[in-house]
C-alpha cells in the first residue's frame, strides 16, 4: 500500500488553498462522478452531526484528502457506501473506548493514531487543519473537532483500501 508523502499532502494542500469559486465546482463535479459515495458521507454527516459553520469545513478538508489520494501516485478506487458504514462504525468503537479513558488531549490521541497508521501525513493534515484558528465570525466547536476528526478519518481509511480489497468486498 502507498503512503502519500509529506511533500504531496503540503502541495495539494497549498495547491486547495489557493483554488477559487469555479475550481471547487469543477471539483465537487470530478468528486461527484468519481467519489460519489465520500461526498454524499460527508455531506450527510456534516447535516446531521454539524453546525452550519462546522459542515463546510467538514467538506472541504474532506475533498483536500481525497486530492491527495488523487495526487498520491496511484488509482484510487470508488469508495462504495457499505465500506464507509463499516469504517464509520469501527471508529465510533474507537471513539467510545477513548472516551472511556479519563481526560485524553485530542493532540495526543491523533499522535498515537498516527504512529501505526499507513496514511500518517493525511492525517497530521486533518488534525493540523482542525486545529486551525477559525475565521472570524464562525461557530467551530471545540466539542465537535472529536466527531468532525472521526468522520474524516473514515474517510481516509476507505480511500487508503487496496483496490482488490473494495473489489472483492464491494462487486462493481
Amino acid at each position: 500500500m502507498n503512503t502519500i508523502s509529506a511533500d504531496v499532502v503540503e502541495k495539494t494542500w497549498k495547491r486547495m488553498a489557493t483554488g477559487e469559486v469555479a475550481d471547487a465546482q469543477k471539483l465537487a463535479a470530478q468528486m461527484s462522478r468519481e467519489q460519489p459515495f465520500v461526498q454524499a458521507y460527508l455531506l450527510a454527516v456534516g447535516e446531521r452531526d454539524l453546525n452550519p459553520d462546522e459542515a463546510p469545513l467538514l467538506l472541504y478538508i474532506g475533498t483536500v484528502v481525497w486530492q491527495m489520494f488523487v495526487h498520491g501516485g496511484r488509482r484510487v478506487a470508488m469508495v462504495k457506501g457499505d465500506a464507509l458504514d463499516r469504517a464509520e462504525k469501527a471508529n465510533m468503537k474507537m471513539l467510545e473506548y477513548l472516551e472511556g479513558e479519563p481526560e485524553t488531549d485530542f493532540t495526543k490521541v491523533v499522535e498515537s493514531l498516527a504512529s501505526n497508521y499507513n496514511q500518517v501525513e493525511v492525517l497530521r493534515y486533518v488534525a493540523s487543519a482542525l486545529m486551525e484558528e477559525p475565521e472570524e465570525g464562525c461557530d467551530i466547536r471545540e466539542e465537535s473537532l472529536g466527531q468532525t476528526f472521526i468522520h474524516l478519518k473514515t474517510v481516509v481509511d476507505c480511500l487508503d483500501q487496496d483496490r482488490k480489497t473494495i473489489e472483492d468486498s464491494h462487486p462493481i
